[in-house]
């Protein structure tokens, strides 16, 4: 139907529909705290639900990694598809039954959240084999999408249904579910085409790529001996000379190196994967600097309603359902957009970064300043309207971490196993996210008493989330008398309900910046002793040839 430049930009544009219909975890902050008040969850209670659809989402990566490296994309994203709209539609009939089990929910948050891994994940793999000399800008299109997701539907259920979290919950699998489906006939792993033609000039980015291809060999062939070395040279010779021939025949009009049409030799992609990974220290230090970066992230994200639920309390705890979801919404809308925005940033930056010599690790820094910034946010803002701060730095450092670590890991482990790879990193994400908001809910806990919602007096035993409450005492004399009063639960402290929790993940966000800055430093040492090496093959090619 399309030729096959033609048919690569098609599927990314559907890897980008998918992936805007397989973010929907994200959501999770616009209808969460409905959802405890409907079933008499905690704060603690909650956040083990998100954290739960964490662990679907990440740790769902590895096993979903092995089948999108071994089948066509439409495989895993007909999974992805169908786990996404029974486990919504599950969660959502427990909501609508009020059925008080914390269990229950978080097992189908779990398959819904994997069932956004599976097809997500696929995308990502798909964009980055269409553009294997453009990852981090093709990659970075599906990845802005599924952040975009909680912009999406957030504004759509807000539009459509507000304050009726029931009809909410419905939306989310059908459209998401929809979305996924609409874009699957276009999303297809498509040929690449090998460019010949005549001698032609040297585009001005052929040079960085020459770089980029030299250090990318090096780095597979760091025991190679010298008689190694020369005949590696000649290869990598005969690949900069093809690489000029196809920039010219595939250059745009400004001049931009079309290197998506080429294929790299097999023997130039690494292939780190399996034990191999696991004994590369590289791989721990990655895993660590996300897990610190995206549990950062992951602890506003999903903890964001308690945060406004916290401030508006303390300033104005007459505030309706109403209001306070469309206040929800434009919190999730805000780290959502500016997450978007940051992922398509990041991968056209870490792609520059690395044409220019520089390591894609930057971004790594930048995003680790970024939620460095939030987190002070998080300590010192003390009203909702400011609370905007907070949530567009971690949309921007969530943005900048995920926009640019896939690039990262397919340039450090390879492409042929980046699913898998990819997969095992991102795990990382669970372990963060579950220290932070297990973190965050005990703390905000701790600063909550509980009311009874029928005669709004406080319950001196703790709220028991297994007595069913009449929702209809949801208002007193027309107004309500706390936010909390709706379930029992009540912090009036504003900012020191959670304040504690931002004490405990800005140190995680310095340290993830140090460890960025300590692999950048260790990769420009090793490169430049490799470069020192080949100088050193090259005058005892020299010599012996005199």
């Amino acid at each position: 139907m399309f030729d096959r430049k033609t048919a690569r930009y098609v599927s990314l544009l559907a890897d980008f529909w998918v992936s805007l219909g397989s973010g929907t975890h994200y959501v999770y902050s616009a209808y969460g705290p409905q959802l405890a008040t409907q079933l008499g969850f905690t704060a603690t209670q909650s956040s083990v639900i998100a954290t739960l659809g964490s662990v679907g989402v990440y740790f769902t990566g590895p096993p979903a990694g092995v089948i999108i490296d071994r089948k066509p994309p439409h495989i895993p994203i007909i999974i992805g598809g169908c786990l996404i709209l029974f486990g919504y539609m599950m969660m959502r009939f427990a909501y609508v039954s009020e059925l008080r089990s914390v269990a229950f929910v978080g097992i189908f948050m779990v398959i819904a959240s994997a069932g956004n891994t599976f097809a997500y994940h696929a995308c990502v793999k798909c964009a980055a084999m269409n553009f294997p000399h453009k990852r981090g800008t093709a990659t970075s299109i599906p990845v802005a999408g599924y952040g975009l997701s909680a912009l999406f539907f957030s504004q759509i259920g807000n539009a459509a249904f507000p304050g009726d979290t029931g009809r909410f919950m419905l939306m989310i699998p059908l459209l998401a579910s929809g979305l996924v489906f609409l874009g699957l006939p276009f999303v297809r792993n498509v040929p690449l085409d090998k460019i010949v033609d005549s001698e032609v000039a040297v585009a001005p980015e052929i040079e960085d790529l020459e770089t980029d291809a030299l250090l990318r060999h090096t780095r597979t062939n760091e025991s190679a001996s010298t008689g190694d070395m020369k005949s590696k040279e000649g290869t990598y010779s005969a690949m900069t000379e093809f690489e000029r021939e196809a920039s010219v025949n595939g250059a745009s009009s400004s001049g931009e190196s079309m290197v998506d049409e080429i294929i790299l030799p097999v023997d130039e992609e690494v292939d780190i994967h399996g034990w191999a990974l696991f004994k590369d220290f590289r791989f721990w230090i990655h895993f660590t600097i996300f897990g610190l970066l995206s549990g950062c992230g992951l602890m506003y994200i999903l903890s964001a309603g308690y945060v406004l639920r916290a401030l508006f309390t303390y300033s104005n705890p007459y505030i309706s359902p109403n209001d306070l979801q469309k206040n929800q919404a434009i919190q999730v809308s805000l780290v959502s957009s500016f997450s978007f925005i940051g992922r398509i940033v990041a991968g056209y930056s870490a792609d520059r970064l690395s044409r220019k010599g520089y390591q894609r690790m930057w971004v790594i820094v930048a995003s680790a300043c970024i939620f460095a910034f939030a987190q002070i946010g998080g300590l010192t803002i003390t009203s909702s309207r400011f609370m905007w701060f907070i949530s567009i730095f971690n949309g921007i450092g969530y943005g900048f971490l995920f926009g640019s670590y896939a690039s990262i890991i397919s340039e450090l482990f390879g492409l042929k196993r980046f699913s898998e790879n990819y997969g095992f990193v991102t795990v990382a994400t669970v372990v963060g996210s579950d220290v932070f908001a297990f973190a965050f809910g005990a703390i905000y806990d701790g600063n909550s008493y509980f009311i009874d919602p029928a005669t709004l007096d406080m319950m001196p035993g703790g709220y028991d989330s297994t007595v069913p409450y009449n929702s209809t005492y949801e208002y007193f004399n027309g107004t309500m008398r706390r936010f909390g009063s709706q379930v029992g639960q009540v912090c009036d402290l504003g900012r020191d309900c959670y304040r504690n929790a931002f004490i405990i993940t800005l140190p995680g966000a310095i340290i993830a910046g140090i460890l960025a800055l300590c692999v950048i430093y260790y990769e420009n040492r090793r490169i430049a002793q490799e470069s020192a090496a080949i100088d050193d093959v090259d005058e005892i090619v020299t010599i012996e040839a005199e």
